[in-house]
């Protein structure tokens, strides 16, 4: 199973750039998972052609925010997937995290900008980045995750 992760696009409104990005990753994707901060609606209604799993996040608008929850548990193969877009600082966020996604296999997140593969006592801690806007080092990013007897994942520049 393929499952592209993406996060923090921040766009206004559906780009050539970002429909070509989604021809390249998500046309063989089992799913498509967006870890919030869209911006506007027309990207949630754009992505909606694929498989889509998302939740809302902190910048999004007031349409996103009554679709969409800001945290979900789903299932992925034999996996429990916690998916949420994350608040706060950088430092901490795992910790603010953690309980509420006791239980599953993975946390996937967004929110920083900053591309994170973490497992811990076997907990995979994931955060494909941002789609458009990388911070500091961190260029534009999306995740893969791979599912078949184990979770594989990956960071794509893009």
């Amino acid at each position: 199973m393929k499952i592209v992760v993406m996060s923090d696009t921040h766009l206004s409104k559906t780009t050539e750039e970002f429909k070509a990005l989604c021809s390249e990753f998500c046309d063989d994707a089992d799913m498509v998972i967006h870890l919030g901060d869209w911006d506007k609606v027309e990207i949630l209604n754009y992505l909606e052609q694929y498989p889509l799993e998302a939740v809302a996040g902190n910048m999004d608008d007031y349409l996103i925010r009554q679709r969409l929850p800001a945290s979900r548990i789903l299932k992925a193969g034999p996996f429990r997937l916690g998916i949420t877009h994350g608040w706060g600082s950088r430092g901490g966020i795992r910790q603010r995290l953690e309980q509420e996604f006791a239980g599953t296999d993975a946390v996937l997140f967004g929110h920083t900008h900053q591309p994170f593969i973490f497992r811990e006592n076997g907990l995979l801690w994931f955060n494909p980045g941002s789609v458009f806007l990388g911070r500091g080092s961190c260029r534009k990013t999306l995740g893969v995750l791979t599912i078949q007897d184990k979770i594989e994942a990956e960071i794509l520049q893009i």
